[in-house]
């Protein structure tokens, strides 16, 4: 039996399985090396510290592993935080990962299906919908699990579907809204993030491939774009042109990773889709993970500022 994070309660003894979302190795006022540790399951996330033994345990798991954790539950600032006193990688077939893992809460399948009745209704246009059909069917097992991020949001199982759907949902109405070009604004949605499928090495461990390091998720995407579209004969070069306009774009701005500034209305829907639903799940995940009865959050580098819980009854 495990015990889910969300469920934790302070100055209790736990145990359970959790993935490893951050590790550190910092040193104490006595200039002491602990282990620093976010860990997390589909419930939450929690502060861990290793105190004791550290020398013995860093080298035994890393970042991105599933492990089996024991400790007692106190209370820093308000939050509770795990003091670990045993941890261990699981035995093989001691623990399914999914169970444990963080994941979209709607299934992968219901996902897709969605996605592909909105392909079915917004884009006509021939060889945007072969575009699609084919890099879809090339990476549909991917898609299905890949993280969005390995960090910054939607970064669990089945995340870059999820943040995909909803781009592509809140560009459909942006489509109608603003009487925009429905088959190109949906199909860049659909392709926007396509990169991170080969940025991202593992769904679970979220490292970094050689190419996601050197190239980064948008150039990755255009390569792709420019490789699939090559295999389909006739494919207009100005076609070609907008729709990587929009994936080259989708950030918004220099200093958030655009390669170029919006420059149609197509790609400045786009932008804002992306910006919504990515901020809008990096504020879900900060008020999942406030514990405590304060009414505001700590700190988050990501938004750069503290959210506003409510009073507590």
């Amino acid at each position: 039996m495990s015990d889910r994070i969300k469920d934790l309660e302070p100055n209790k003894q736990s145990k359970g399985y959790y993935s490893v979302k951050s590790k550190k190795i910092k040193l104490t006022r006595a200039n002491k090396e602990y282990i620093d540790l976010i860990l997390e399951d589909q419930t939450g996330e929690i502060n861990g510290k290793v105190w004791d033994n550290v020398e013995h345990l860093n080298p035994t798991f890393d970042e991105g592993d599933i492990v089996y954790v024991e400790g007692f539950v106190e209370t820093y600032n308000d939050k509770n935080q795990l003091r670990v006193q045993k941890i261990r990688k699981p035995y093989e077939d001691e623990v399914d990962p999914s169970t444990i893992l963080p994941s979209a809460e709607e299934s992968p399948e219901k996902m897709w299906s969605k996605l592909q009745e909105l392909i079915k209704k917004n884009v006509k246009n021939p060889f945007l919908l072969e575009l699609l059909k084919r890099l879809l069917n090339k990476y549909e097992k991917k898609l299905k699990v890949w993280p969005g991020a390995r960090k910054v949001h939607h970064s669990y199982l089945g995340g870059l579907l999820e943040h995909t759907l909803a781009v592509t949902e809140i560009s459909e109405f942006l489509s109608k809204k603003y009487d925009l070009d429905k088959d190109l604004t949906i199909t860049g949605a659909i392709l926007h993030d396509i990169g991170k499928l080969e940025e991202i090495k593992s769904p679970t461990k979220k490292e970094e491939t050689e190419k996601g390091v050197l190239l980064g998720h948008i150039i990755i995407g255009v390569q792709i774009l420019k490789e699939e579209s090559e295999r389909i004969i006739g494919f207009p070069e100005d076609l070609l042109n907008r729709l990587t306009h929009l994936v080259i774009s989708h950030h918004g701005n220099y200093e958030f990773g655009a390669y170029q500034l919006p420059m149609t209305k197509e790609a400045l829907a786009l932008h804002f889709a992306d910006f919504i639903d990515s901020q809008m799940n990096i504020f879900e995940n900060i008020l999942k993970n406030h514990t405590g009865d304060s009414i505001a959050t700590d700190y988050d580098y990501r938004i750069g500022r503290k959210l506003f819980t409510g009073e507590k009854e």
